[in-house]
């Protein structure tokens, strides 16, 4: 394979091309974007940057400068029409004509828009520039009417407040997020964010906004109310962008149509991301996730599966969400839920909560309670069977639930025995058994806390800390492209702990490993 072409400069397209080269591809990567910005975090538009806390040399995937490093040929401010499938050629608006080996689209999405005349003072956020007109916009003091009460909407909510604005919510359904949470965790969400000054207006659908010059919009319902304000952000949802698979003649319906492999009807094109709708064998449906750790772990799977292994996508999905002082996670498939089984107070803004079928989670969402969230998503994947009353003790542990049980040995008693290497400063963490395949597990030696991984029989061993928000990494998953921190989907490389996905972007320090008669040493001393 000589030349490989990815079209939408978003992140799917960056994991891919990160993936190429760390597989060992030495061809030609192309990526085409129509905006001219190299490709960039989103879900950072809706958080941090809009709070400034974050600038935008913290947006990039990759940046241009590790682009020329790594042979990486970005084509900026570009647009792709077509894929000729018959000769797999990537035809770009401008008529110049792209020969490929394999081909990737990932072109993302695009919010859906009002009818409403197109206003300066009505704002969209899905690009960077849209993020950078929206935080010039969030003035202290000003009013701020944001139309749909979904994740995006009620992430700008937060922000605005953040800011000293005046926010008024106006949602269609009756609760926010009540069909994704369920009505009891939708009124949690109403509660929480009435309780930090929001003025949510739920069951009210916006028939337009009207821009009254420099008097500001107003917003018009459907029951013919007027609610004035200074600027609007609508976010009311998202449509997948295929026109380019459209016009190439590759089966859509709701996005790109996926195998588990990440292939599209044509051969030799492949989709991820957002645009993607792939097969999910674990769950035997179809799914398109709108997530940033599924646009990575899908552009990583479909640049695998470029190069003929066959790597079936199939992991269990997770996104999170930062609203205040606040971090929400959600992980797994609700769809067919039968009962929630809640560990905390909910009243509290402290919990996790499990969507349960029969006796298995098949998702779980929590406000501040990451290690549940990440504890379930092991259940999820394994399909263990558990018992409700345990999954609301907050004294039972959940890692050692179902088919996640380890050795009950205790990691911080470990016997230590240097003497059985010759380099004394190896100490002996745990007993072969207690790491196994595709898992990580905490140990403590002295006061320094490690990872202890294995991958295709292989040990490594990390700090433990996640070099972006002091996340522990054993509640993240091992793979092919490393260690990931599932508090912000970061992956560090298992060898050399270098970031391969942000936000992290400083490497966690790696120990030297021993393994031999079942037994595994690491040593942390220089």
């Amino acid at each position: 394979m000589q030349q490989v072409v990815l079209i939408g400069a978003g992140h799917a397209s960056a994991s891919a091309a990160k993936t190429l080269r760390r597989e060992g591809f030495a061809g030609t990567i192309i990526v085409v974007g129509d905006e001219v910005y190299p490709p960039y975090q989103r879900p950072m538009l809706s958080k941090e940057f809009l709070l400034e806390d974050a600038g935008q040399d913290e947006l990039w995937s990759i940046s241009e400068d590790w682009c020329r490093e790594n042979g990486v040929t970005l084509m900026l401010g570009r647009r792709a029409e077509r894929i000729d499938i018959e000769q797999l050629a990537v035809e770009l608006a401008d008529g110049e004509r792209l020969p490929a080996d394999a081909v990737l689209i990932a072109t993302g999405v695009q919010p859906r828009r009002l009818s409403s005349p197109p206003s300066p003072r009505v704002h969209y956020l899905k690009t960077l520039d849209e993020a950078i007109a929206l935080r010039e916009a969030l003035q202290q003091g000003a009013r701020v009417a944001i139309v749909g009460g979904g994740f995006i909407g009620l992430e700008i909510a937060a922000a605005a407040r953040a800011r000293d604005c005046a926010v008024t919510v106006f949602e269609a359904d009756q609760l926010p997020l009540a069909r994704i949470l369920g009505d009891e965790l939708g009124a949690a969400m109403a509660r929480l964010h009435a309780d930090n000054g929001v003025d949510l207006r739920t069951g009210v659908k916006v028939a337009e906004i009207v821009d009254l010059g420099d008097g500001g919009i107003e917003v018009v319902t459907d029951d013919g109310q007027r609610h004035q304000a200074d600027i609007a952000v609508v976010g009311i949802g998202v449509t997948p962008n295929d026109a380019i698979a459209r016009a190439s003649e590759i089966t859509v319906g709701n996005g790109i149509r996926v195998d588990q492999f990440c292939r599209t009807s044509a051969i030799g094109v492949f989709a991820a991301g957002d645009v993607a709708n792939h097969y999910h064998p674990g769950l035997d449906t179809r799914l398109r996730v709108e997530h940033f750790d599924n646009a990575s772990r899908q552009g990583a799977a479909a640049a695998r599966n470029m190069l003929g292994q066959r790597v079936v996508y199939e992991d269990v999905h997770w996104f999170w969400s930062d609203q205040y002082d606040h971090s929400l996670q959600f992980v797994g498939h609700a769809a067919g839920y039968d009962r929630i089984v809640v560990r905390g107070d909910v009243d509290a803004f402290d919990f996790a909560a499990f969507y349960m079928k029969d006796d298995r989670v098949v998702a779980a969402f929590g406000i501040d309670r990451g290690a549940e969230i990440l504890a379930a998503k092991s259940l999820i994947a394994d399909k263990a069977p558990v018992d409700d009353e345990q999954l609301a003790d907050e004294e039972v542990d959940l890692l050692e639930l179902g088919s996640t049980k380890v050795d009950e040995e205790a990691d911080d008693e470990l016997p230590q025995t240097p003497d059985a290497l010759d380099d004394p400063r190896f100490e002996r963490v745990a007993r072969s058994g207690q790491v196994t395949e595709g898992n990580a597990r905490r140990f403590m030696i002295g006061e320094t806390e490690v990872a202890v991984a294995r991958w295709e029989g292989k040990v490594y061993a990390l700090h433990n800390l996640c070099t972006h928000l002091a996340c522990r990494l054993t509640a993240g998953k091992v793979d092919q492209a490393g260690l990931t921190c599932l508090c912000h989907g970061s992956i560090f490389e298992l060898e050399t702990g270098f970031p391969v996905n942000p936000p992290a972007t400083k490497p966690v320090r790696t120990f030297p490993v021993i393994e031999t008669e079942g037994q595994i040493y690491v040593r942390v001393r220089d």
